[in-house]
């Protein structure tokens, strides 16, 4: 890394109608350097970063790439100006094969300038196997997770020879040994002389990929800091302006008289999982994990209804549900947080308070079906600012909110449908480290009221931290189940490896 400026954005200032979101906001990138750009749910990460792709334009202040004023008013400008980006909001086209969508725009061609399909399949599975994913470049996209579909933005954007790459929330759906394999490809990218803009709510990402971070706070500079000279306690204080609560470790009082809240027998899905056994008690907090296609995602979608599976059983509290579907399961008490929040977690264009209340709407209206909304309002804004979250009101659109802010909402949704079974498929992805310990907070007082709470996640040190047990997946079948106590992440890393 050298001290030469590549990119300097200067008084940046954007609002939305009242809504000051950025105000007088200082960014600067070096050449061949790791900057992090950091802060709250709705500090204004995302909204800069929009900026400099073009998608918003400033009220004002300048945007300086190599020494010149930049003019930059749409993506295809920031492209011009060697400026490629990894949004948080997945930018895949679903009926294409994953080849189809890393080099979308960028296709191999033959000799006659037609499309050479062997050649940009050949290609892709190159950078596939470069990062030792178990995908294939044929592969329809829109048979894949959330997880997969995050790895091929990855791909794509290391097919451009951008000189300035932007990664906003890029490790979000990796796993331990991905997020390695990742940290050695922007290392290759820093030693070409590659500048990268890292966004990320993992401090421990952060700190060991950065070389500078610059944090925002209530879309203002809150300071610029050297990576190898501070704390993750200083960050959060200058992100927060408080420090973050740890969950307390809770006595494990689930004992063998205790109900079986969940029991899954021999439950089958070809490619997808086999044989899964698994008995989970009523309030206990049981985290399941495994790398990439372990099937913990699969497991979870399968129980609530989601998508079929071949054989086995599924029971609640005893009680056989044949033929799973998610209006079985909801009038159950079954809720599902699943893993993407975009397609499946809320109606974008409705606001908080509908979102909040979409799954008890009846608890609201009178024999004639009429709504009661100050009823409903009032309930909405206890529950967001139960999960804090950061709005003008109720009544802003959900799609209007930053991702982790969206997160919260979807959240919020299933709690307020006062479920005894409570899953939720990575519930913390894009939710900055304070907001994580309010939700595990929130978790795990549902727990000492005896629901039941399971985490599907790839977050080891967040399972540690809050599970009664940690069940391990492996290719789809349980290779093991063991009390938090009894470990550590590295032993869990190697487990799950």
């Amino acid at each position: 890394m050298n001290d030469e400026l590549i990119l300097k954005m200067k008084n940046i200032t954007k609002s939305f109608s009242d809504n000051l979101v950025l105000n007088k906001v200082d960014f600067e990138l070096r050449r061949g350097e790791v900057h992090s750009l950091m802060g709250a749910n709705g500090a204004g990460k995302s909204t800069l970063v929009k900026i400099l792709n073009g998608i918003y334009t400033a009220n004002s202040g300048d945007i300086i790439i190599n020494g010149e004023i930049a003019n930059i008013k749409k993506s295809e400008d920031a492209e011009r100006y060697g400026i490629a980006f990894v949004h948080q909001e997945l930018n895949i086209c679903p009926d294409l094969n994953v080849a189809e969508n890393i080099f979308l725009g960028n296709l191999a061609k033959n000799k006659i300038r037609l499309f050479n399909n062997k050649e940009t399949i050949q290609k892709a599975q190159e950078l596939i196997d470069m990062i030792q994913v178990e995908m294939k470049s044929t592969d329809m996209v829109r048979n894949l997770r959330a997880a997969e579909k995050q790895i091929i933005e990855i791909l794509k954007a290391l097919t451009t020879n951008a000189k300035i790459l932007v990664l906003d929330e890029p490790t979000s759906s990796l796993n331990e040994k991905e997020k390695d394999i990742f940290i050695g490809i922007v290392n290759k990218l820093k030693s070409q002389g590659v500048s990268i803009v890292f966004i990320s709510h993992f401090l421990e990402d952060v700190l060991k990929i950065s070389d500078r971070v610059t944090v925002i706070k209530d879309g203002v500079n809150n300071g610029v800091f050297n990576a190898k000279e501070i704390s993750k306690d200083v960050l959060i204080n200058a992100m927060m302006g408080k420090a973050a609560i740890k969950p307390m470790k809770r006595e494990i009082y689930i004992d063998d008289a205790t109900q079986v809240a969940l029991e899954l027998e021999g439950l089958c899905s070809k490619n997808k999982f086999n044989n899964i056994n698994l008995q989970i008690k009523a309030g206990s907090v049981i985290g399941i994990c495994g790398l990439l296609g372990a099937g913990k995602t699969e497991i979870a979608r399968a129980v609530f209804g989601l998508d079929s599976y071949d054989s086995g059983r599924i029971k609640l509290f005893g009680e056989e549900i044949t033929k799973a579907t998610p209006e079985k399961m909801m009038k159950n008490k079954v809720a599902l947080v699943t893993e993407d929040r975009k397609n499946e977690g809320f109606v974008p264009l409705l606001s908080i308070r509908e979102n909040n209340t979409l799954s008890i709407i009846r608890r609201f209206t009178n024999k004639f079906g009429v709504i009661d909304r100050k009823k409903q309002k009032a309930f909405a804004e206890n529950l967001a600012d139960k999960m804090t979250v950061k709005k003008s009101s109720v009544e802003q659109n959900v799609v209007s909110l930053s991702g982790g802010n969206q997160q919260k909402v979807v959240i919020s949704r299933c709690v307020a449908s006062n479920p005894k079974i409570f899953m939720l498929d990575e519930p913390t992805r894009g939710v900055d480290v304070y907001a994580k310990s309010e939700i595990y907070k929130i978790l795990l007082d549902m727990a000492a009221e005896e629901v039941t709470i399971i985490i599907f996640s790839s977050e080891l040190e967040e399972l540690l931290e809050v599970c009664d047990e940690i069940i391990i997946l492996k290719k789809g079948e349980i290779s093991g189940r063991i009390h938090t106590s009894e470990t550590n992440k590295n032993e869990l890393l190697s487990m799950i490896s």
